[in-house]
């Protein structure tokens, strides 16, 4: 399957793409793991929405990167549901197809308050407008590292 989205279509007509293979286990309110290609991102934050809106500029950063909307599975709890974080930090949900729901005209990017000054920056800051602090909204709470079957928390789950 081709990464890149054909103009002739409407972009809600696509499914987005499930690689890179990214999942989103949040596991209380101030902590979670983000795995993108079986590599696991610890993540911690003191209230869970800062927690949520750093774990959507990850994938944003790698949205970016890709120049496509990527697929984030996420889990929280004992639900479960599928999103595409795009490039400039929309987050939307995704039908059972794997394609965007609604046309997406009237939304904004997520945006949170800097880890070090508070200051809002969208999700797709690299710098923080406000003090220039570096990944603003970075929750990583370890260095990133490898998933095998006994440090990935999710197989504890039945």
């Amino acid at each position: 399957m081709s990464a890149v989205i054909n103009a002739d279509i409407a972009a809600d007509d696509q499914p987005v793409i499930g690689w890179p293979k990214i999942t989103a286990v949040i596991g209380s309110e101030t902590d979670g793991i983000l795995v993108i290609n079986g590599v696991a991102h610890p993540c911690w934050a003191p209230r869970a929405d800062v927690l949520r809106t750093g774990m959507i500029a990850r994938c944003t950063a790698t949205a970016a990167t890709l120049r496509r909307p990527v697929r984030v599975d996420i889990t929280e709890g004992d639900q479960s549901w599928s999103v595409a974080v795009r490039p400039d930090g929309i987050v939307q949900e995704l039908d059972k197809d794997g394609r965007i729901t609604g046309a997406g005209d009237d939304l904004l990017p997520i945006a949170g308050g800097c880890r070090s000054c508070g200051e809002s920056n969208p999700v797709t800051a690299r710098q923080c407008s406000g003090c220039g602090t570096a990944d603003p909204l970075g929750v990583l709470a370890a260095e990133p590292y490898a998933v095998t079957a006994a440090s990935d928390r999710r197989t504890d789950r039945s």
